[in-house]
């Protein structure tokens, strides 16, 4: 059975072209109006975007962006703590704080948990316990701060520089919470000489700022 002709030419409203490619025409059938104007407004909007983006004030330069980005991100995670100087009583601020102290024992398992174990009772001719009364290089709670951001004076301890200092406040007030917990650890790790405490958190955050 034949098939039926998909329509005679004469249905066709488009008139053929004079010209013939080897026996081959084509109806005139310009593209569509919509076309070109989607295609003008794409060149018209690129032409803007270039000016305004890369020419005009009206966008701050990258550098101002990324800075505003990278404070945004410090504001929001370490809220009152940008506005506080790198002192004891900022360390303190933090002891007393669960939301702060979270996030310096998540820090703390990232870069410390190699040399002093997960709990802090050190591990075996490599990092000193933490839990105990017991400090090496330690005197005071700034002492601390100084061993994460210097190193040890020897050199076993390397300095953390990939921490900013609002981390450093974090992971060494941590550090601090630790002592006291008197988890056993290995005979070598356990050494120094006892010291005086640490002075007790602060959990008063308007009382320290001002706020």
């Amino acid at each position: 059975m034949d098939k039926e002709p998909l329509g005679p030419l004469e249905e066709h409203t488009d008139d053929l072209l004079d010209h013939n490619y080897d026996g081959i025409q084509e109806y005139d059938n310009p593209i569509p109006g919509w076309w070109h104007i989607i295609f003008i407004g794409t060149t018209i909007f690129s032409l803007c975007y270039v000016v305004i983006w890369h020419m005009t004030p009206i966008v701050p330069p990258r550098e101002e962006r990324l800075a505003a980005k990278i404070n945004a991100y410090e504001q929001a995670q370490f809220g009152t703590l940008r506005e506080l100087p790198m002192d004891e009583d900022k360390i303190r601020l933090i002891m007393g704080n669960e939301q702060w102290l979270a996030a310096g024992e998540s820090i703390y398992a990232g870069i410390c948990t190699v040399c002093h174990a997960d709990r802090g009772q050190g591990v075996d001719k490599l990092g000193f316990n933490l839990t105990d009364d017991r400090y090496v290089h330690v005197q005071e709670l700034m002492d601390i701060v100084d061993m994460i951001t210097q190193g040890s004076p020897n050199n076993a301890m390397p300095p953390q520089t990939q921490l900013g200092e609002n981390e450093v406040a974090m992971v060494a007030a941590y550090v601090a919470t630790l002592r006291g917990r008197d988890i056993e650890g290995p005979e070598s790790a356990n050494q120094g000489e006892v010291i005086p405490p640490f002075p007790e958190p602060i959990t008063d955050v308007q009382a320290l700022t001002g706020g």
